[in-house]
């Protein structure tokens, strides 16, 4: 099982860097695909407020890929990754409160709450999460990940999210009850997170203290000193 999903991940990978390489060659520009996602997230709520159902589950798909593909293309010309990473929240944001905003108009008093409920329990999931990344990185902080972790990480991440909002916009009486159990699963990871890196941040911040405590004698001095000497 774990062969076939190691050779699935790498023809996507194969897919992705040609599809890159192909937009590289109608110069497609990174902030230009990171445009059209966002306008696509953005779409989704006006068609959700028609009734069209299809094509607002169709526009979560095209920004999935679009966002997909602006990464790609900003590695594949060589730019450093830091406005793609300034920009990834942003247009996360933008999805969740697109369809979540759609979705309540599209059933007000039943897929409010739900959506509500959505929207509040991913902002905060994000923020801590990409909280923890900026600390880990400005302490150098060296995390290993296992297969339980990843598992979780996809779950509750982009592919998670995908799945759910594409159902969510297709179907979305099933969002009463897939949009508070998905925020539920989301709540319960943040409170391990919560939990395990706060530990974590511990243990490297005692590690520190215990390493900056230690004087270092200058060369030719003594690190013993004698009071009757």
């Amino acid at each position: 099982m774990s062969h076939l999903i190691n050779h699935l991940r790498r023809s996507c990978h194969s897919i992705e860097a040609w599809t890159a390489y192909q937009l590289l060659t109608l110069r497609m520009s990174p902030a230009g695909l990171a445009l059209a996602a966002i306008i696509s997230a953005a779409a989704t709520l006006p068609l959700l407020y028609a009734h069209q159902t299809l094509l607002a589950a169709f526009f979560v798909m095209l920004y999935r890929l679009l966002s997909i593909f602006s990464g790609r293309v900003s590695k594949a010309m060589g730019h450093v990754d830091v406005r793609q990473r300034y920009l990834r929240p942003l247009m996360e944001i933008i999805l969740i409160l697109s369809v979540s905003g759609g979705l309540s108009l599209y059933q007000p008093e039943r897929l409010f709450l739900p959506s509500l409920a959505l929207v509040i329990v991913t902002l905060v999931f994000d923020f801590e999460r990409r909280l923890m990344a900026l600390l880990q990185e400005f302490q150098e902080v060296l995390v290993r990940t296992g297969r339980v972790e990843r598992l979780v990480g996809m779950a509750t991440g982009s592919v998670g999210r995908t799945i759910l909002l594409i159902a969510a916009c297709y179907q979305p009486a099933w969002f009463f009850w897939s949009g508070p159990g998905f925020a539920a699963v989301c709540l319960i990871v943040l409170i391990w997170h919560l939990i395990s890196n706060y530990r974590q941040l511990g243990m490297h911040s005692g590690d520190s203290r215990s390493v900056v405590g230690v004087e270092t004698p200058e060369p030719g001095t003594s690190s013993v000193t004698n009071p009757q000497g």
